[in-house]
């Protein structure tokens, strides 16, 4: 039975709940200071540790009236970054945390203080008002000379990931367009990450325009930094087919960069991928099962061989008893060839030969191609596309990190600069519990399994005369991961 109480200033109200036990159970709102984000305090570690908010405050002009002026523009870029790590990515969760002790304390206020966080408006207008174009490079180049700032010794070699995603609009928002690629009206931002995850370029981009053109804008300031910081420094690239071209082909080879970036298949490509991928069919058949019959160009005789493979593949999945044995013990199923090559290939728009390396992939379903245009002589097709260009792949889990956990995609205002700025706090608040992360040795973490077990914790906050005292529970599962990433200093 569940019935409710209220105190006679209505102040308080207690739920019981009667489960059968010998004790009743009663919920009330009356428990002081506790808060559910016990792990904010880290984040304002790290963020000293780097030196972040500071930063990001020096790159940015106060157009306000210091005389009416509450909260300063370091305080305000603590609270936005902090809540987008703890989950509230939109400034109208602002209003309900302006008095939270945790989030208070992350920024420099004292918990009982009369002084609250700001408000709503404050921060929607410090968004819309306070960054321009200018301002935004300024914070770009800021991402760049972190990564450098932090590095203990000097890298042998830097390896730099790029990609695009899809940030839907709902709304006309400013240069938000339809992309065909995507089907929907959109930005495209483009990221550049290093191989341990630290983002170096976070551009918001108009959703219909070729992604090459800022790439090389980007990368060249980028290569530019790091040659200053490390002269002589080896880069390699990795990006996907979207990024192949004669234009960003010539800018890697004049610049030094070693780059692996992917290629779409045509017939030219299938044209020299085609005796290997008959030998790879012929070597699968060996073993007495049937596959879809090839033609010329390796390409299935009918298309359609595929989906029926990949149908009938499923349905043997859903089908299969124990009996049978698991799925992963049949052995047509788990069958599959898996050769690499490479070849000498001129485009029509290219300037020259360039070395193509491909990887078949023969399965029941057929063929699989894909190729890499890259210009590393030395070094096996094999050892190429496993080792260089398959870690390219871990650049859209950074994505997802970004978009899925910190909705790096709520780019909701109305002018383009500020929703560029938005992106960037997001992507500084990805900087944070990268670095935390990092000094926990939890990198392999995702975001939200950090935010879970590291952030989103219960604390009883108590204020004294001379301390602040942070209660955790005694029974915290994950105590001695939490202490290794307080310890960093």
């Amino acid at each position: 039975m569940e019935h409710t109480k209220s105190s006679p200033d209505k102040k308080h109200e207690q739920i019981q709940l009667d489960l059968g036990l010998s004790k009743e159970i009663e919920l009330g709102f009356d428990g002081g200071s506790v808060c559910t984000d016990g792990g904010l305090l880290l984040l304002r570690k790290a963020d000293n540790r780097l030196g972040l908010a500071e930063d990001v405050a020096l790159a940015m002009k106060d157009l306000r009236r210091p005389d009416l002026v509450k909260h300063s523009l370091v305080a305000l870029i603590r609270q936005l970054v902090f809540a987008i790590a703890a989950g509230y990515e939109d400034c109208n969760d602002a209003t309900k945390l302006r008095d939270d002790a945790m989030h208070k304390l992350a920024v420099g206020y004292e918990p009982q203080s009369p002084r609250s966080l700001a408000s709503q408006p404050t921060l929607s207008r410090f968004e819309n008002r306070q960054v321009d174009s200018v301002v935004n490079a300024a914070l770009q180049r800021l991402l760049v000379h972190l990564y450098i700032r932090h590095q203990k010794k000097r890298p042998k070699v830097v390896r730099l990931a790029m990609d695009t995603t899809c940030d839907e609009v709902h709304g006309y928002q400013q240069l938000s367009f339809f992309n065909g690629y995507y089907g929907t009206y959109c930005y495209a931002p483009l990221f550049v990450f290093t191989d341990c995850g630290f983002p170096l370029a976070s551009l918001l981009r108009p959703g219909h325009e070729n992604p090459v053109s800022d790439a090389i804008r980007m990368l060249r300031y980028i290569i530019g930094e790091l040659r200053r910081a490390w002269p002589g420094v080896k880069i390699e690239l990795t990006a996907d087919a979207g990024f192949n071209g004669q234009i960003m082909f010539n800018f890697c080879e004049s610049s030094g960069i070693t780059y692996f970036i992917g290629a779409a298949m045509h017939s030219g490509f299938a044209y020299h991928t085609e005796a290997l991928v008959r030998q790879c069919k012929a070597e699968f058949d060996s073993f007495g099962y049937t596959s879809p019959e090839i033609k010329i160009y390796g390409a299935l005789v009918n298309p359609k061989d595929r989906k029926r493979a990949w149908r009938q593949r499923e349905e043997r999945i859903r089908f299969s008893s124990k009996d049978e044995g698991r799925i992963q013990e049949h052995s047509e199923d788990g069958l599959f060839i898996r050769r690499y090559g490479e070849f000498r290939y001129e485009a029509r728009e290219w300037d020259r030969e360039r070395r193509v390396i491909f990887r078949v992939h023969y399965t029941n379903e057929g063929p699989d191609v894909r190729c890499v245009v890259t210009n590393q002589e030395a070094g096996s097709p094999r050892k190429i596309y496993d080792e260089k260009y398959c870690r390219r792949s871990q650049c859209e889990n950074w994505i997802k990190d970004l978009k899925t956990y910190l909705k790096c995609d709520r780019t909701s205002c109305q002018e383009f600069e500020a929703n560029q700025f938005r992106l960037l706090l997001h992507t500084f608040a990805y900087i944070l519990i990268w670095e935390v992360r990092k000094r926990a040795r939890l990198r392999e973490m995702t975001v939200e399994t950090f935010r879970l077990q590291f952030i989103k914790i219960g604390v009883l906050v108590v204020e004294k005369a001379r301390r602040i005292s942070l209660k955790l529970s005694s029974h915290f599962p994950w105590q001695e991961q939490y202490l290794a990433a307080w310890r960093f200093p």
